[in-house]
């Protein structure tokens, strides 16, 4: 992600974290744009979106929840986030399943 240029979008509770992650790891956020959680990827949408990470000369990046709702025509130009979650301490968590007997 170091250096590329992006045009972001993302459809999220809160969108700035992605937005932020991208920065965090060294991409070049030219312009991003917050959906509405769960918003349809519309092809007008799509396209709209296109043409800004093309007059920006920029990669269209979304994270991976949008990537499985984009219009087929798009899937294979619009990069996707993947995203991991890493505990580091399963102790309070695995506290909490004892405690509902699981």
């Amino acid at each position: 992600w170091q250096g590329l240029p992006v045009f972001a979008f993302a459809g999220i509770a809160h969108p700035e974290k992605f937005f932020a992650t991208l920065r965090d790891l060294g991409a070049n956020v030219l312009g991003c744009e917050a959906l509405s959680d769960h918003e349809p990827l519309s092809l007008p949408l799509m396209k709209r979106l296109a043409a800004k990470a093309r007059s920006l000369n920029a990669q269209l990046v979304c994270t991976e929840k949008d990537a499985a709702r984009l219009p087929a025509q798009y899937q294979r130009d619009v990069l996707a986030l993947p995203v991991r979650l890493e505990i580091q301490d399963w102790s309070k968590i695995d506290e909490k399943l004892i405690n509902l007997g699981l």
